[in-house]
């Protein structure tokens, strides 16, 4: 019984360290990869950036991450997936704005959300999407939309089980429009996680490319 345990100590030591180089190699096999989409993307960014008559404003008059673009098994509610957006935390009530011209495509009730609102930005063939907006105040309706023009504001957390415990917005930008993509499935327009890093989705990370925007309208 001795040497049978000392065998199972053995074994678990070998095997252990192996489990977790393993591990390190796909984790850093697919950050690698991630990084290589993130340079094939990067001129496209900085083209738009560089066209633009003005720079795009952060959907908040101040912000404080909750949550970052890209982070892994970070949300116990989705274990093992990548977060498709950013969430700032924000008061109960505060206004939500639009962070550029353009068109909205979606406003309304979304199961998890509760209230989401869609911006379509032609010019840029891009889209953005403000989720855990209140369903209980006033919702901006379909059509054209100036940059910083009232979307609405941030619902209590009590409004839906998808807001969690801290009242936040859930904030992402995607390249194409949102009918380019499906109302459901992993691709789906509005999801909020994805099974591999979201570059690959054709989510861009909102803050990085909002901080661009200003850098390059503020060279010219």
């Amino acid at each position: 019984m001795e040497i049978s345990k000392k065998v199972i100590v053995i074994v678990t030591l070998t095997i252990l360290p192996l489990v977790f180089l393993g591990s390190k190699l796909l984790t850093d096999t697919k950050q690698r990869l991630a990084d290589e989409e993130l340079n094939l993307v990067r001129p496209i960014l900085e083209g738009i950036a560089e066209n633009l008559k003005e720079p795009y404003r952060f959907p908040l008059d101040s912000r404080s991450e909750l949550q970052g673009f890209a982070s892994f098994n970070t949300a116990s509610r989705f274990p093992h997936l990548y977060h498709a957006a950013i969430d700032y935390f924000a008061e109960v009530g505060e206004p939500v704005y639009a962070i550029a011209d353009g068109v909205v495509s979606y406003s309304g009730y979304m199961n998890g959300y509760p209230g989401v609102v869609i911006i379509d930005h032609p010019k840029e063939n891009l889209y953005s999407l403000y989720g855990h907006l209140s369903l209980k105040s006033w919702l901006v309706s379909k059509g054209a939309i100036k940059k910083g023009d009232l979307l609405g504001y941030i619902a209590d957390p009590s409004e839906d089980f998808g807001i969690g415990v801290n009242a936040h917005i859930h904030f992402s930008i995607r390249m194409g429009s949102r009918m380019e993509y499906p109302e459901t499935g992993p691709d789906r327009w509005m999801g909020g996680y994805t099974t591999e890093s979201p570059i690959f989705k054709g989510y861009i990370d909102p803050e990085q490319f909002i901080l661009l925007t200003k850098s390059k309208l503020s060279r010219n």
